[in-house]
């Protein structure tokens, strides 16, 4: 496997310009991953652990058989790179896929305004009266007193375009638009051609040494181009009881599975403010250390996914209540993606703002948490400022 390796920049693109069919990307804290190619790959249906620390052995002896065993000057050796699905048993695999060459990059500084497309056709489902719909028979839910306290439910939106997706460009423009979130596309086919592709806000997990940090986000306002309107807007946010309670859930599970893993686990009392170019969200950023040095950073993702950010809570009961109520499979929307090296150290992010694309079609997902208080009409509003990320990038309306 080739030693990790520095890309220079380019005029339009950044190093994304080399972005190939079959690439992966995984971006966090201003630097990115770019996976060229593939040297090793989950068998399908593998159990995720095992099969994490069985390819990373195997890239370390491939490693050493060519002499290239020994950290390079960014302390890198073995690094897989992975998407997990919302749904463990559902249609969607695990994707765990050690790159053939692994380049560190930085994010593109200026770009061009985006070669804007038309869409052909254009689809909601559900639709808005729908997914409103649905909202309401949650909400419904919610009131029995069985012990459901949220539920997340989302919509598509199926898009065909005139002319197929430029990928780079795209990856350049969500990295640009979120510099401190979480950029990301993996390959689903074998053929390179299909992407799960997005520019996540929300850090699902990164452990580094015993050292690891979650920054749950729920609870979400639009932005306001108005700078006072904006702030107002945002301290709205902060007060609102219904997104105060919304967020208090995700925690609150979130505290419940790391405490036993943890030695120290640090959880501010209340939640400060997270901003995307679109979007206010409240987030709370949870770090603690780890009791067993032995557990990765791929573990603790397995652990908390999914949190009641993208599901609900009690997680068995918000499956079940959202498989009856939304009309499709979620794949890996609300699924995790990520890396994790051969020492356990790694980062994992919320697959959100995101869609899975092939050639000129795209299917973007996002989704809503539900609680007492919500109200169905608004709902639908907060999934669809959460679609243009996406849209966005691409340069539609």
């Amino acid at each position: 496997m080739d030693m990790l390796a520095r890309t220079p920049p380019d005029p339009r693109t950044g190093a994304l310009a080399g972005f190939q069919p079959g690439d992966s990307l995984f971006t966090a804290q201003g630097l990115g991953f770019h996976g060229q190619g593939c040297l090793l790959q989950a068998a399908p249906r593998e159990d995720v652990g095992a099969c994490a620390a069985r390819l990373l052995a195997q890239a370390a002896e491939m490693r050493a058989g060519t002499g290239t065993d020994a950290p390079d000057a960014d302390g890198a050796r073995a690094l897989l790179l992975g998407l997990l699905p919302y749904d463990p048993d559902g249609p969607a695999p695990a994707l765990l896929r050690v790159p053939r060459t692994l380049r560190r990059i930085a994010a593109p500084h200026d770009l061009p305004p985006a070669r804007r497309g038309a869409i052909l056709r254009r689809r909601e489902h559900p639709d808005q009266a729908g997914y409103e719909r649905s909202v309401g028979a949650a909400l419904e839910r919610l009131g029995r007193g069985d012990g459901l306290r949220k539920l997340v439910l989302s919509r598509t939106l199926e898009l065909e375009l005139d002319r197929p997706l430029d990928l780079p460009e795209v990856l350049a423009r969500l990295w640009r638009a979120s510099p401190h979130g979480h950029t990301y596309a993996l390959p689903v086919s074998g053929t390179g051609q299909d992407y799960f592709l997005g520019a996540s806000p929300e850090l699902l997990v990164r452990r580094e040494g015993r050292r690891v940090r979650v920054h749950p986000l729920a609870g979400t306002a639009a932005r306001h181009p108005d700078a006072a309107e904006d702030a107002r807007i945002a301290q709205a946010l902060l007060d609102s009881p219904k997104d105060r309670l919304e967020h208090a859930v995700v925690v609150e599970a979130i505290e419940a599975a790391l405490r036993p893993l943890c030695r120290t686990l640090d959880i501010p009392a209340r939640p400060g403010l997270t901003s995307t170019a679109r979007l206010w969200h409240l987030g709370t950023l949870i770090e603690g250390e780890l009791a067993d040095p032995a557990i990765s950073a791929l573990d603790l993702a397995i652990a908390l996914h999914p949190t009641p950010a993208v599901c609900g809570l009690p997680t068995a009961d918000a499956r079940r209540a959202i498989a009856g109520l939304e009309p499709f499979e979620r794949g890996y929307f609300a699924g995790a993606v990520g890396w994790c090296d051969a020492a356990g150290d790694g980062a994992w992010a919320v697959a959100i703002r995101c869609a899975q694309a092939s050639g000129r079609r795209l299917t973007l997902s996002a989704g809503a948490g539900i609680v007492p208080g919500s109200v169905p009409e608004l709902e639908y509003q907060e999934t669809g400022n959460k679609l243009r990320t996406v849209l966005d990038a691409l340069g539609l309306l």
